[in-house]
């Protein structure tokens, strides 16, 4: 047991309840929420299934017949295409409706997805193909794949664990859908894919990467290339008037261009599931490569570079970062309460060179995010000393503050299914980009945004 004991022995909802009320407004989290595997165990049964994740591209899938394995938190599924239509995508559970055994071990084509085991064969639309061998009385049409709920995005494939726990997410696909086209999400294909296993639980990975105060100590090559570190990573009237002077000449010439939606300004908070910003990268780079000039072809029809990047949060645990000519899609992945699967993967244009420098396509996000798993091991090992108490979050790390105290109160509500006064339970506003008033319309969640 730990010294400073707030961690759990058994499933004891009562006291994960007390550990909650006993949570600090605005510091981090007690020590039992970062280690128990019984703490996990309990979101994994109640958080996880209502999270809508990125689980592919597009593009993994390009025709009919084509299949793929991925992972959804800690299952396994098969992400199929069964038709020509972009919404003609399945997802189902790994699992042969036999006796259990794994259907699929790894990608591949074909009309039927034939199990290895015992060779009962399915369609790519789910229902069983073989019943010859079925007993009499045995329905062939109840022993179907179980279907897992999927939504494809302008491009990115969702996937959820759980249909009746699902937050509705047609309002965050219909504004999202178009703002992904006009960055050619959609039109991508894939150049690079790396997965950064992180030995630290799934919040601390989060908490992390949804602040930059570390950016300045931590990343010098992101803290060279990024503009906005100004304002996000450090507190200096001086930095953040030059920024704000920078923000400005940006727009001068941008202008209302069609790609210039939801641009980002001075204290955007970005606290949404699913939000879009937009911001220049700064300093006259062009795009988010080590010397600021372009590594690909223009994405989404543009006509020029102008120099900014779109951020896109798609969820909780999915990200993606836009600049002009290339994309980064990040997948947080909780593996057990000490280990997350961080993956990012690489994307461009589907009709740019083959032979794009995909070295210089990952350097910024590469270099970052192996700097990324240090930090944040580094901090799993000091939350697992017996000296770890919560400490405060300054206001450079709000973004992290805000996720903790919605998660808690998320979690509070789904343990004992009533909601105190001031508690939160997101609803996907109509309006999508990242902005103060958006943040602020939305801060109250359960009321969706006007």
């Amino acid at each position: 047991m730990y010294a400073n004991d707030k961690m759990l022995s058994g499933l004891d909802r009562a006291r994960v309840v007390r550990l909650i009320d006993e949570h600090r407004k605005d510091w981090s989290l007690q020590q039992a929420f970062y280690l128990d595997p019984d703490i996990f165990a309990l979101e994994r049964e109640l958080w996880f299934p209502r999270q809508w994740v990125i689980v592919a591209h597009l593009s993994e899938v390009p025709e009919k017949g084509s299949y793929v394995i991925r992972q959804l938190f800690d299952e396994e599924i098969i992400v199929a295409r069964h038709g020509d239509g972009e919404d003609d995508v399945a997802a189902y559970y790994n699992v042969c409706t036999h006796r259990g055994s794994r259907l699929c071990v790894k990608d591949g084509r074909g009309k039927l997805l034939v199990c290895p085991y015992h060779a009962w064969s399915f369609r790519l639309t789910g229902e069983l193909q073989t019943r010859r061998d079925l007993p009499e009385g045995v329905d062939g049409d109840s022993l179907g794949l179980h279907k897992v709920p999927t939504k494809v995005i302008g491009g990115l494939v969702m996937c959820g664990l759980d249909a009746a726990s699902l937050p509705d997410i047609e309002p965050a696909a219909a504004g999202l859908t178009d703002l992904l086209r006009e960055n050619g999400v959609a039109d991508a294909r894939i150049v690079a894919r790396k997965n950064y296993l992180t030995k630290a639980n799934w919040k601390l990975v989060l908490e992390n990467f949804l602040e930059c105060y570390h950016c300045r100590p931590a990343h010098p090559e992101y803290f060279r290339v990024n503009g906005h570190v100004k304002v996000t990573a450090m507190r200096d009237d001086y930095n953040a008037a030059e920024w704000k002077q920078e923000i400005d000449a940006w727009h001068s010439v941008i202008g209302d261009a069609e790609f210039h939606k939801g641009v980002w300004e001075p204290g955007d908070l970005d606290t949404m599931p699913f939000a879009m910003h937009r911001k220049p990268i700064g300093s006259g780079r062009l795009t988010l490569s080590d010397d600021g000039r372009p590594v690909s072809c223009l994405m989404g029809g543009r006509g020029k570079f102008d120099g900014g990047e779109n951020g896109f949060r798609i969820g909780r645990l999915s990200f993606l970062s836009a600049p002009n000519d290339y994309l980064t899609m990040f997948q947080m992945i909780p593996r057990n309460a000490n280990e997350t699967d961080v993956i990012l993967t690489w994307l461009v244009d589907k009709d740019a060179e083959a032979s794009v420098d995909v070295d210089k396509i990952s350097w910024m996000w590469d270099v970052t995010t192996v700097q990324d798993k240090k930090i944040t091991e580094d901090n799993a090992d000091g939350i697992a000393s017996r000296a770890y108490r919560p400490g405060p979050y300054t206001p450079l790390e709000s973004q992290t503050a805000f996720f903790i105290e919605t998660y808690l109160s998320q979690m509070r509500t789904l343990i004992t299914g009533e909601r105190r006064d001031g508690d939160e339970a997101w609803t996907a506003p109509s309006q999508l980009y990242a902005s103060p008033q958006a943040a602020r319309k939305t801060r109250k969640f359960g009321q969706a945004a006007s």
